[in-house]
């Protein structure tokens, strides 16, 4: 009976589509594709193995949550790992920030039309175009966040999260998901951090302009600690760079900090070297309520659309 259960709350992996020149895509990363290809993203990442701190993959099961166009995926793939990429199913699981003016907020049926013509559909799109340049034999499963803790326990190696948690409502809920699935470690890349032993959560923006109402939270060093210490991993921290294309000013470079989770006993817990790793977010060794103001952030994140 059990194993039945377990059989039927298995991801549900989608069936490959087929290459679409024509596709309309959204390119969250910058792309170079074995034919000489290159498609310009929202972000470029020049060294992903610094980018996910220098965790080692080739050989391991890895889960890429909020895959975007898959460049964490099949590079991940490329490292020598077997790759599962996550992302939304529907519109329906995405939290807005509610603002009195938003269409979100007046006319939620209306909103999510728009965020599955403008952003979901042309990103999965994006998705499947590089999953056939690549030749990839990546999976791909759109669920929900909750349906992960259906998922059987520790059934990947490694879970991967890059750059998700800033648009997620509910941030400490979706960490669980992931560390209930992850065998050995996982891995938050490029994703800013209060630096304060406090438990807090504080918004990324000033909550004053109502176009920027899709992210959430920044979480402190000491939630990411407690969280991870509850769920049985101890917490490393490095410094990730990308290059954001659609700053206001034009490109430029930033620096935010990778998470390294390792689940204690594991043998990456065993193996991986720490020493290495820069910690840019060590508190002062006293607490403050005054670390990191939010900053605003500049619009353009999911919205530029690359017509193919």
């Amino acid at each position: 009976m059990q194993e039945h259960e377990e059989r039927n709350n298995l991801p549900r992996y989608e069936h490959p589509r087929p290459f679409d020149p024509q596709a309309r895509c959204y390119w969250y990363h910058s792309q170079q594709f074995p034919d000489g290809e290159r498609v310009r993203g929202s972000w470029t990442i020049d060294d992903f193995t610094a980018y996910i701190g220098g965790f080692a993959l080739g050989g391991k099961s890895v889960l890429d949550v909020g895959t975007a166009s898959g460049y964490l995926a099949f590079n991940a793939e490329k490292a020598g790992a077997t790759v599962t990429a996550l992302d939304a199913a529907t519109t329906h699981e995405f939290r807005h920030f509610p603002f009195a003016e938003s269409l979100s907020f007046q006319d939620v049926k209306a909103y999510r039309a728009v965020w599955e013509s403008e952003n979901l559909a042309p990103i999965k799109n994006s998705w499947w175009y590089a999953w056939n340049k690549f030749g990839s034999s990546a999976r791909c499963v759109y669920a929900p966040m909750i349906e992960l803790y259906e998922w059987p326990a520790q059934m990947f190696d490694v879970v991967m999260a890059g750059a998700i948690v800033e648009h997620l409502s509910d941030p400490v809920f979706a960490i669980g998901a992931w560390a209930r699935l992850a065998k050995d470690a996982v891995l938050i890349p490029f994703t800013d951090v209060l630096p304060t032993h406090e438990l807090m959560m504080r918004p990324i923006t000033p909550l004053d302009d109502s176009r920027i109402n899709y992210v959430w939270w920044h979480l402190s060093r000491g939630l990411y600690d407690k969280i991870f210490d509850n769920l049985g991993f101890d917490v490393h921290y490095t410094l990730a760079r990308a290059e954001h294309h659609d700053a206001e000013g034009g490109s430029e470079m930033a620096t935010r900090p990778s998470i390294i989770a390792l689940r204690r006993g594991s043998d990456s817990a065993r193996t991986f070297d720490t020493a290495a790793l820069i910690d840019p977010v060590r508190p002062a060794l006293a607490p403050t309520t005054s670390a990191a103001a939010p900053n605003t952030r500049r619009r353009g994140l999911l919205r530029r659309l690359l017509p193919r």
